[in-house]
């Protein structure tokens, strides 16, 4: 539990394990206001937060009960006021600041944070503000710290208790949850015990880049062209990342949504972008991306489709069609992507290591065993990749590998929680064998 009365800033990769706190407050009879752009409903479900006072931000146009993002000192702030004013003990959290500070500027979004504390500091006022650090840059991540009495960085930490962690992907959820929100992995009765592996790579994300390339124009001395000779319908061509506009705010508003995890948002971006650009293949990958984390495989590979209809050849493409289709249960298409991906791109070593994860489902052990060394022959640094190889030797019962598998991630990372938890089963079954 946090030190009540105090601002914390959180760092966590996704907000569970702060509302999983907030909840608790909430619990000890501490009356609770979350600003947020998820869903109250949701969050009802996943953290029952019902007697908490929830501000919806969107910059949608008639969501009910929704406030403006832009209104963060204004309305917003007459909000949070109010809430302080009326009790006497409470707890805020600001989930999305990242999200905010988009939305406004990071002199705004410094500015709300200073006269509440300022009004916290009157009140019996506990702050809450959970960030990935990676979705903001280096100098406001440095200044933010200085804003608040503790920070503190939960991104190893894993949520125990009533929750149960998801096989496919590692998320952890409530046992009365019958989906994996993020993977969609499909619960039974028979997960409420710990998962072995978290196998599967994060899915490959782009982001916005900025050329240092120029356009020109033709030298005016040249000869004028020849009239083109007729030709036969061109096929489609990608949208030029390298010129992208100077205006492309959707897009890159979408992936800063997608790095704070709130992908339903993210998608809501990118198609404000396809709107603008229809044959952008990175706004395709990208929302593909989102609906892949959100467990829409068929929407996702649609959008990948369509990716590929302008970038035929692109490995992150493939593989991530094959991620896809591999979870669908079509192991055999998925090999073909990643076959064309390596053809292209033989040094990635996530796409071998997805290639193993297909072998393992196709019951080819031996080639997903091949299929991660070549991986870790790329990258012998590569958790994920010692994590899938661990794993499929301790199906084929060969724990000692195993654990020499989880000693080399815990060479990376001292406190890896998969690695420490997985390693002691081994160690347990070789002392039964």
């Amino acid at each position: 539990m946090l030190d009540k009365g105090q601002n914390h800033l959180i760092y966590e990769a996704r907000t569970n394990f702060t509302y999983e706190l907030f909840a608790e407050f909430l619990k000890s009879g501490v009356s609770g206001m979350c600003i947020t752009t998820t869903l109250p409903r949701k969050l009802f479900k996943e953290y029952g937060l019902k007697n908490a006072e929830i501000i919806l931000i969107t910059d949608m146009e008639g969501v009910e009960n929704a406030l403006d993002p832009k209104e963060l000192n204004t309305q917003i702030w007459s909000r949070v006021k109010q809430f302080t004013e009326k009790n006497k003990e409470c707890v805020i959290l600001i989930d999305d600041l990242g999200y905010l500070i988009l939305e406004n500027s990071y002199k705004e979004v410094e500015t709300f944070l200073a006269n509440l504390n300022k009004l916290s500091n009157k009140a019996n006022c506990t702050l809450m503000v959970p960030i990935n650090p990676d979705s903001i840059t280096a100098e406001i991540s440095s200044a933010l710290t200085k804003k608040f009495d503790q920070v503190k960085d939960v991104r190893n930490y894993i949520l125990t208790g009533n929750k149960v962690e998801c096989p496919e992907c590692g998320a952890m959820w409530h046992t009365n949850v019958d989906t994996c929100d993020i993977c969609g992995y499909q619960f039974s009765s028979e997960i409420h015990k710990p998962a072995l592996t978290t196998e599967e790579r994060l899915i490959p994300q782009r982001e916005a880049k900025v050329s240092g390339k120029l356009r020109v124009k033709r030298n005016e001395a040249e000869e004028p062209p020849k009239p083109p000779e007729p030709e036969p319908k061109p096929e489609p061509v990608a949208y030029n990342y390298e010129i992208r506009p100077s205006d492309d705010s959707w897009f890159n508003r979408g992936v800063a949504l997608e790095k704070m995890g709130k992908s339903e948002q993210a998608i809501e971006c990118f198609d404000k972008a396809l709107e603008q650009n229809p044959n952008d293949s990175w706004a395709w990958f990208n929302k593909g991306v989102s609906l892949h984390r959100l467990g829409l495989l068929g929407e996702a590979l649609y959008c990948y489709d369509k990716a590929l209809t302008y970038n035929p050849n692109d490995p992150d493409l493939l593989s991530n069609k094959g991620i896809a289709l591999r979870t669908l249960g079509r192991a055999d298409e998925a090999m073909q992507c990643y076959k064309k991906a390596l053809s292209i791109n033989p040094g990635d070593s996530g796409i071998w290591s997805n290639m193993g994860v297909t072998y393992r489902v196709m019951g080819m052990n031996d080639a997903a065993l091949d299929a991660y060394d070549k991986a870790l022959k790329i990258d012998p640094y590569d958790v994920g990749v010692w994590l899938n190889k661990a794993a499929a030797l301790q199906s084929q019962g060969k724990f000692d590998d195993a654990i020499l598998c989880y000693e080399q991630v815990l060479r990376i990372n001292p406190y890896h929680p998969v690695a420490l938890r997985n390693k002691e089963f081994a160690m347990s079954r070789t002392l039964r064998s």
